[in-house]
């Protein structure tokens, strides 16, 4: 009776997703940043792989063919940005909350300037193909709207993914309670529960995040939106505030729990794949270690070549004195290279961190290497430069699976000292174990989970009935300010 029930179950459950099977999607994902792009392109082909149709406008082309899967490339606007940033840009502009946030949203409207007018991009405007569901861009770090207009153009339901955890700007379009007083920013260096000066802070953050995204991204975009769509189109807050669904490349395992409203998913790590065999020469360096192997890199943005060479000797020389060999990704010729480095301009980051003989993880705190991490049981020595990357790294020291360093003030003896302290304390692997059984004890995978949504929307006809009534509300009728003044004038009556 029970497997017949559970064939039952089965049987509905692929009926209800064929409904969605062949659905003409559109992604609009011109983006130059890779670590970013990953993401976006794990919904596209995982949504292609269904069978449905996908159009995707990248700066990222397929090298080879997928099936259902159709580029228009738009990487002629800003070339891939992969190892171009030096750590001098890092420090001057990026490590600034304030300065990072106005310049990421002027490089998003940039993008959005140039490659709505490619000749490509306008003949997709002008045909005549409809389109069931849209993926528009905002993403995490290049917030700006302004590629909105696809959806109010084809008439289609509006999907966003973000690729990295959640926003201050991200809440208000699907009407989600975002109280500062426990919720951290994304910025904000502060895990779990907040004391009194990290609340005034997140607080101040979510303010400003607020006001920067309207007066810096919102009124701008609103602008572009009427210049490429037309000036009866109409203003950008209608059309996002009609948002479908956001996919977020987060969990509450890591990221703590939270409340969601039904059309805010958590599709944490969708990006992470099967291991694939190891190149033979990383393979046999990793192998042959009697101790295991640290692997150490800053991601695909930052040249690690360019940090000043007292801190490029300093590593050098902690790392010769380690009793296990390290896997360093680095873009140059290095001189007197310790005989238990590995160094290589590029390293397959995904497969190595799933070797069993990896031991940790030193890295600037990105959020796909720190999810991959995560997913691998792996502890992580964190160096973060900006932005999200303090939050990503200090969720893990908070789970005892990591250990934070400040870039500014680090010496050999306190980075010894922390990988030495993850090599001698075996509580770090054990809790990076805990964490990654929860992140993965899920009822559905990320890519289900996206899959399954993205269907649901296109099933019911852009799924208006998970949107709360708060989509749109003024902050004072919110707030319930409106109740409060009644209640003052009955009083005073």
């Amino acid at each position: 009776m029970i497997m017949k029930c559970v064939g039952l179950l089965l049987v509905a459950l692929v009926g209800a997703l064929s409904v969605a099977e062949g659905a003409n999607i559109l992604g609009v994902f011109p983006i130059n940043g890779r670590s970013h792009w990953v993401v976006y392109e794990s919904v596209m082909k995982a949504l292609a792989a269904r069978g449905h149709n996908v159009t995707v406008i990248t700066s990222f082309p397929q090298k080879t063919p997928v099936a259902n899967y159709t580029d228009i490339d738009v990487s002629a606007t800003f070339p891939p940005a992969m190892n171009t940033v030096g750590i001098d840009l890092v420090l001057k502009y990026l490590a600034s909350v304030f300065a990072n946030q106005w310049f990421i949203a002027d490089h998003q409207m940039n993008i959005c300037r140039k490659h709505q007018k490619l000749p490509q991009v306008q003949a997709l405007l002008h045909s005549d193909i409809k389109f069931d569901a849209v993926s528009a861009v905002f993403t995490e770090i290049f917030g700006a709207d302004c590629d909105v207009g696809f959806a109010y153009h084809f008439k289609a339901p509006l999907l966003s993914i973000m690729s990295s955890s959640h926003l201050p700007w991200s809440y208000d379009r699907v009407g989600g309670p975002d109280n500062p007083s426990y919720i951290p920013t994304i910025v904000t260096r502060a895990a779990g529960k907040m004391n009194f000066k990290e609340r005034m802070i997140n607080t101040f953050y979510y303010i400003y995040f607020k006001l920067a995204w309207k007066y810096h991204s919102e009124w701008p975009a609103n602008e572009l939106l009427k210049e490429n769509f037309g000036p009866d189109v109409p203003h950008i807050n209608e059309i996002i505030y009609n948002t479908s669904m956001v996919f977020v490349n987060g969990h509450f395992s890591l990221d703590g729990p939270r409340p969601l409203v039904p059309n805010m998913v958590e599709i944490g790590g969708i990006h992470v794949k099967p291991p694939r065999p190891l190149p033979k020469d990383i393979l046999k360096f990793i192998d042959d270690s009697p101790n295991g192997v640290m692997f150490f890199t800053f991601g695909s943005l930052i040249r690690i070549s360019t940090l000043p060479p007292s801190v490029l000797q300093m590593f050098k020389e902690v790392f010769a004195k380690l009793p296990i060999r390290v896997l360093w990704k680095y873009e140059a010729e290095m001189k007197d290279k310790p005989d238990n480095v590995y160094i290589s301009n590029w390293m397959p980051q995904r497969d190595i961190l799933s070797h069993p003989k990896v031991r940790m993880f030193m890295t600037h705190g990105g959020l796909l290497g720190v999810l991959e991490a995560v997913h691998s049981s792996v502890p992580i020595i964190g160096i973060p430069f900006f932005f999200d990357q303090p939050r990503n790294i200090l969720k893990l020291v908070e789970q005892g699976s990591g250990i934070i360093l400040d870039y500014e003030t680090l010496t050999k003896d306190v980075l010894y000292d922390a990988i030495m302290k993850i090599i001698n304390n075996d509580s770090y692997a054990i809790n990076a174990k805990k964490l990654s059984k929860r992140f993965k004890d899920r009822p559905l995978n990320a890519t289900e989970t996206a899959v399954y949504w993205t269907e649901y929307v296109i099933r019911h006809k852009g799924a208006k009935h998970l949107r709360t009534a708060a989509v749109g509300m003024p902050w004072w009728k919110y707030l319930g300010k409106n109740r409060y003044n009644s209640d003052n004038l009955v009083s005073a009556l």
